[in-house]
């Protein structure tokens, strides 16, 4: 009996030596290994790439995930910048979504600078007076329409469709539209620019609707950012088209950032931060261009025809149909393939290049 005590007790010992030499081994264990643990598989590399271009939520007017959580679901703000050589370098003009560009009168152009987050816009400008092409297409996007002035024709647009718009020459509280003395030297009229926070300030003081129709929730279509997509017609190193005489673009394909530089009248093109404007997808749409009849020299760049054009994209271009469909209340910008389908365009920004037929010769891809 004595006997069984004793090797209970020695059995016992030894148990207390064995579970006190575990839990040294897994103390050291601990110290020398990462404390995380992985409770999931691995992800694949496609499913990391992907995490690692999402840095927020889809950009409707790039395909871009880093559209800030505040931004989603809201209206689009389309600025109206001038292009004349008075006005260069402008301000903010590498920095919209979408660059629109199409002729006014006297052989110049003009700009709509379309953002889906409002807070984004940095000082930009001159900002200038409306042409009724540009409220059309920034109709087109269900856009608040930031301008300094127009044209009659756009008035008459404007106040028929019941456009929400900002207009430099109204004296709206708070202001949104400020003038730069800096600038003085080259004319009043060149002076004139917004930002994000003041455009916004204004639009909440008016009570414009801020939410996008569900409509105009995804205008264009886009590639998934991680399969980008060659058009296929051909290669595109660089392309060169005219608007004018005066205005002459060549944008070049720069092969390891994907993206296409743009030169005006055979210098690089950049805003008044020194940024050369570069884009990810250039539209070169041809349309015919009449004149109004008025004294002023007004064209109309006939949006609603059947037109063609070109879509260019890393190193590729293919040819493309399209038109702005539909009533004021639900105007869209319609662009198709060879195919008759929707254009997807790649992950990113985008020119638009409204040029007119007439100048459609004056095209060259290479």
């Amino acid at each position: 009996m004595k006997n069984k005590s004793l090797l209970k007790r020695l059995l016992c010992g030894v148990a207390a030596l064995t579970m006190l030499f575990n839990l040294c081994a897994c103390s050291g264990k601990e110290e020398q290994e990462p404390q995380t643990q992985t409770t999931s598989e691995p992800q694949s590399v496609s499913e990391t790439t992907t995490q690692e271009i999402k840095q927020g939520s889809l950009n409707p007017l790039t395909g871009t995930y880093d559209l800030a959580d505040s931004a989603v679901g809201t209206r689009p703000t389309a600025v109206v910048v001038e292009n004349s050589p008075a006005a260069r370098p402008q301000w903010g003009l590498s920095t919209p979504d979408i660059l629109v560009e199409g002729l006014v009168e006297g052989g110049i152009t003009r700009m709509l600078l379309l953002y889906s987050d409002v807070s984004k816009i940095p000082k930009v400008g001159p900002i200038r007076s409306a042409r009724h092409d540009f409220v059309e297409i920034a109709e087109c996007f269900d856009s608040i329409f930031v301008h300094c002035g127009w044209s009659t024709y756009a008035q008459s647009k404007i106040k028929a469709d019941k456009v929400n718009n900002l207009n430099g020459i109204q004296g709206y509280t708070p202001k949104f539209f400020y003038r730069d003395s800096s600038r003085a030297s080259k004319g009043t009229e060149h002076t004139g620019y917004s930002n994000g926070k003041y455009i916004a300030a204004t639009v909440s003081a008016l009570k414009y609707r801020t939410e996008v129709k569900s409509a105009y929730a995804n205008v264009l279509s886009f590639n998934a950012a991680e399969s980008e997509v060659t058009p296929s017609a051909g290669a595109c190193s660089s392309v060169k088209f005219s608007y004018s005489s005066s205005n002459n673009h060549t944008l070049t394909y720069d092969s390891g950032k994907k993206i296409y530089l743009d030169s005006l009248n055979g210098s690089a093109r950049k805003d008044a931060d020194s940024v050369q404007l570069s884009f990810k997808n250039i539209l070169v749409l041809y349309c015919k261009v009449v004149s109004m009849g008025d004294s002023k020299g007004c064209i109309d760049m006939k949006l609603e025809n059947s037109n063609t054009g070109y879509y260019i994209s890393d190193g590729g271009y293919e040819t493309v149909s399209w038109t702005k469909t539909g009533s004021a209340s639900s105007s869209k910008l319609v662009i198709k393939d060879s195919s008759g389908n929707a254009v997807k365009l790649n992950a990113g920004n985008t020119y638009i290049a409204l040029v007119p037929t007439s100048q459609k010769s004056a095209t060259t891809i290479n």
